[in-house]
């Protein structure tokens, strides 16, 4: 039943800085940090180390990813072009992804520990594995970076595991942004279930909608919950209870990951969805009882986006209690406001339409 968790230092050498906008008088606004703050990921590690939560976890140290590895679904061309950027003093892979010259140790040693986390539950030694990884992965494409993410840790893990022998992988992905980097790398895979709950319409434009459900042969392996703003603990469970769980009992995968991202929390500035510390735990918890049931619980949860310098730390401390099914005692610190109790009791009628229209759509291809 043992944990495996991998965090290093290096990974903060993806340092993004500061924004800073010119206004029209030629002055310069007070910059403020970039959403994707190297802060954040600390501000979790600490909370995480002082939960108690890791006391007895197989720590695993991290490795730089091989070239061969990246190229599991990344281009040479692009392995090179991230390389030769951030040799040369760092810079942008798209309008929203800065690179810095530590980028590149970052962004391999991220995906390197991907796969030592596989390998930690595929050899046995732990039974499920938590890697709070930066820089995160799941909108970076075969050829291009964006959306913050450099390499898809996710994508280059799942095509591991499958080199060591795994035959059918699953992938949930609820970060609030579709993960079109994932969608994009097992999009006509059909022994890859690669399912999303994400903010309908938001980023990035054009991905995640009901209808995207793989390519011949492989329709129904991509799962597209988009779910309406104000999205909460409750619209999440159900579009779980209604859609995600059946598909993966069908489908009985013989590995779960999960790209966790933090940022559908009810204190995201990036998102609009209401989720709070007690609906990641609930999340948390029905994947690990989902990996005890099909896959001997073999189950790897990797960090991805989460924008709330102060909330994100509480939200993950809430997965690995999920995960574990130990409590640290650390509360919500909204615990008691206005916000947390509308929050926790937010359901819409829009909000069960949605989970219903997606399992419309996908009732084509699974009991639902």
């Amino acid at each position: 039943m043992r944990l495996a968790y991998c965090y290093d230092e290096r990974f903060l050498q993806h340092d993004t800085g500061l924004d800073a906008h010119q206004l029209p008088d030629g002055s310069t606004l007070e910059p403020v940090e970039h959403p994707s703050s190297a802060r954040i990921i600390r501000r979790t590690a600490q909370l995480l180390a002082a939960s108690g939560l890791l006391d007895d976890a197989l720590v695993v140290a991290p490795r730089p990813a091989t070239e061969d590895e990246l190229a599991a679904y990344h281009t040479r061309d692009y392995i090179a072009h991230v390389r030769r950027v951030t040799s040369e003093g760092g810079g942008w892979l798209d309008p929203e992804t800065p690179v810095v010259p530590g980028s590149w140790e970052a962004a391999v040693l991220a995906a390197g520990a991907a796969i030592e986390l596989t390998d930690a539950v595929l050899d046995g030694r732990a039974r499920r594995a938590f890697g709070l990884l930066r820089p995160p992965g799941h909108h970076a494409m075969r050829d291009r970076g964006m959306g913050f993410c450099v390499f898809n840790n996710v994508v280059i893990a799942a095509r591991h595991a499958q080199r060591r022998g795994i035959g059918r992988v699953m992938v949930l992905d609820w970060d609030v942004h579709h993960g079109n980097g994932t969608q994009d790398a097992f999009w006509d895979d059909p022994s890859v279930l690669f399912v999303s709950l994400h903010q309908d319409n938001w980023y990035p434009a054009g991905w995640g909608s009901v209808d995207q459900v793989g390519a011949p042969g492989a329709e129904g392996t991509t799962v597209n919950i988009p779910l309406p703003p104000g999205t909460g603990n409750r619209g999440y469970a159900l579009a779980l209870e209604r859609v995600v769980l059946p598909i993966a009992r069908q489908f009985r995968p013989e590995l779960i990951f999960v790209s966790a991202g933090q940022d559908a929390s009810m204190e995201d500035p990036l998102g609009r969805m209401l989720v709070t510390m007690a609906g990641y735990r609930a999340m948390a918890e029905s994947v690990r009882q989902l990996a005890e049931e099909l896959c001997d619980g073999r189950l790897v949860v990797l960090m991805e986006g989460g924008y709330s310098l102060r909330y994100v730390p509480y939200c993950t401390l809430a997965i690995l209690e999920g995960m574990t099914g130990r409590i640290s005692g650390i509360g919500d610190p909204h615990e008691g406001t206005s916000e947390l109790a509308q929050a926790e009791r937010e359901f819409r009628p829009d909000q069960e339409a949605a989970i219903e229209a997606a399992r419309c759509a996908l009732a084509a291809y699974w009991e639902l």
